[in-house]
């Protein structure tokens, strides 16, 4: 019984030690990879497929992959002022944003809209970017 007992504490303490160390990188994304990128602004959503180089394209990989957020929030998206990015690798979407003019976000590996931190300027790097595809189309 105590060898039982033994076990289970050993387990026990390895997923407390899990959620813990877990739990100090929630307020992360899963890092994504992403040969090129969808993005969209209010209704309209445009390829980027050879529309981009792949400097940008890793340029936004890389700030997805740094966002932090503050708090999660009640505020609701406002879709009419939202960028929407599907992040695609290997022809598969490895991630989606949807960040408005206010900060407020969502992840599409999380529930929940969250608040970004107000140093980072995702909406701005990514709304121009959005322009850039338009254009070309």
């Amino acid at each position: 019984m105590e060898e039982v007992l033994k076990k289970f504490l050993v387990v026990f303490v390895i997923l407390i030690l899990f959620f813990i160390v877990r739990g100090f990188n929630s307020n992360s994304p899963n890092q994504i990879k992403a040969d090129y990128f969808d993005i969209g602004y209010g209704q309209s959503m445009f390829e980027g497929y050879n529309k981009v180089d792949e400097k940008t394209v890793q340029s936004l990989v890389k700030e997805y992959n740094q966002i932090k957020d503050i708090e999660q929030t009640n505020e609701e998206i406002n879709y009419d002022k939202a960028v929407t990015i599907h992040f695609i690798y290997n022809d598969q979407i490895s991630g989606s944003l949807v960040i408005d003019n206010k900060g407020v976000f969502l992840l599409g590996n999380r529930s929940g809209n969250f608040q970004i931190d107000e140093n980072n300027d995702m909406y701005e790097k990514a709304l121009k970017i959005y322009k850039e595809v338009k254009e070309q189309n």
